[in-house]
Order: C-alpha cells, then structure tokens, then sequence
C-alpha cells in the first residue's frame, strides 16, 4: 500500500491515516462491520492555500479503500472543502453541520450520507495516530 501525502495538503495526511486505520488497523471484522454501516463512496475536493485542489476517494461500500483522484466507483457523496476546514472536520473540531450551513463545506449527491462521516472518523480514531 503506498502514501496517497501530498506536500502542501494537511488533509491528505489525515486520509491517508484513514487509508492506514482502514487497511492496517482494523480488523477484517471491523472493516466489514464499517463498510456495512456506511455503505457509500465519499470523494473529498481539497483546495489548499494555494488554490490548488486534490480530490481523494474514500470506498467504504465495496473494499475500504482510499485512492487518490476520482476512484473507480462513482461517488455516492462528492465533499468540497478548504484544507484545513477538512483536518478540522476529521479531526472533531468543526461540526459537519455546521460547516455546511456556513457555506464551508459544499456537498454534491447523497447529503445523508456525508452525515456517516462521524461515524468513519469516529470508528478509526482509536485505531489511527492522526485522526
């Protein structure tokens, strides 16, 4: 499995800490159990300081998977995001819902579905250093 980091993104380090947590840290069980109950393909827009963007794919339907770029399943939920709003996120220091409301976080697809973030970040954290 190789590092999906990419200098000047923070988040990226965060998803590839989901990455590792998924395919590393939880067990086979646990990894079927989280796929089963989140069942969707988020895909995360990242736009840095620079204004330059990198898109991640995160599989929690199929495999538990974390790509970088668009995966080859269609996104069931597309989460456009600044940064650093997404470390924020992932690491429980924003609220989804409250980024959305306040226009930091911008969703396209399945709103729901963003709503099982927490339990994705929720689910790992125990299991990642990062997160």
């Amino acid at each position: 499995m190789s590092d999906i980091v990419v200098p000047g993104f923070k988040g990226s380090e965060l998803i590839n800490d989901l990455n590792k947590a998924l395919n590393e840290n939880l067990s086979a069980e646990e990894r079927a159990k989280l796929i089963k109950q989140v069942n969707g393909v988020f895909q995360f827009v990242l736009t840095n300081k620079d204004k330059k963007q990198e898109v991640f794919t995160v599989d929690i339907k199929k495999e538990g998977k974390v790509v970088r770029g668009k995966g080859a399943i269609k996104a069931d939920a597309i989460l456009s995001l600044a940064d650093d709003d997404f470390v924020s996120l992932a690491t429980g220091k924003l609220n989804g819902q409250k980024a959305y409301m306040t226009g930091k976080l911008k969703i396209k697809g399945q709103i729901m579905l963003a709503m099982k973030l927490d339990t994705v970040f929720k689910s790992i954290q125990e299991k990642s250093s990062k997160l």
